[in-house]
């Protein structure tokens, strides 16, 4: 699961979620994790292509291939679907095609890879502030360290998806469960036996995959790590 190997460099395959609310997602269907909410299809796509760039600068900065700076890159609409999310409230619950793939060792092993980049990067961050910082409030109303602990929460719901069992004791301190959530999903992704790999499962009134799950992980470390990230430049104090 390179960022996009040989001749998709350029080409980004996207799935479009319209809502019950008339709000669009638009998700990389062959980058996971990047992905993008507007108003309308078109301002989701225009969104998601500031995300895009976004995913290029950090993949580079981890080493991965990326397409050169003056390359085009084209976004294509592969798939278009319509559920009953409230896309502007943060639901989504599609199901592409792309998800109905079998998720190989290799694509799983490459997944846990790029969530440890994401999680290094945040954690970097994190860890070089005073930890009363994470409790400062925010122009966004939510501290540091809440969306830490719902990113930590989010994490280890949705690895639920894949017949995880909860948690016996949740960690206190914060960062010790986002460390906890994190080897539980590397533990999990990277020992799935062959037949959860291609498992198609419906829970709760949602449709899941391996592949989904994998796709929804890497979504939530950029968005709410990224959000954290926001949260501690607000109030950050002087170096």
């Amino acid at each position: 699961m390179g960022p996009m190997d040989g001749d998709d460099l350029t080409h980004v395959r996207v799935g479009l979620e319209e809502g019950a609310d008339g709000a669009v997602m638009a998700y990389a269907l062959n980058l996971p994790g990047c992905a993008a909410a507007g108003g309308s299809p078109e301002s989701a796509i225009a969104a998601f292509e500031r995300t895009l760039a976004g995913w290029f600068r950090f993949l580079a900065a981890a080493g991965e291939p990326v397409p050169p700076r003056d390359a085009e890159i084209e976004v294509a609409v592969d798939e278009w679907l319509r559920t009953d999310a409230r896309i502007a409230a943060g639901e989504t619950v599609a199901l592409f095609a792309e998800d109905l793939r079998a998720l190989s060792q290799a694509d799983a092993e490459a997944g846990v890879r790029r969530l440890g980049d994401l999680r290094s990067r945040l954690l970097a961050r994190v860890r070089r502030r005073p930890e009363a910082l994470l409790d400062a409030e925010t122009p966004g109303g939510m501290t540091a360290r809440q969306v830490l602990e719902e990113l930590a929460r989010a994490q280890w719901w949705t690895l639920s998806r894949l017949g995880a069992t909860p948690m016996a004791e949740v960690p206190e301190k914060t960062l010790a469960r986002l460390d906890t959530a994190m080897a539980l999903v590397v533990d999990r992704l990277t020992t799935l036996p062959d037949d959860a790999r291609a498992q198609h499962l419906e829970l709760d009134g949602e449709e899941w995959t391996a592949r989904k799950v994998l796709r929804r992980l890497l979504w939530l470390e950029w968005t709410l790590g990224g959000a954290a990230l926001t949260a501690l430049t607000a109030v950050d104090a002087p170096a």
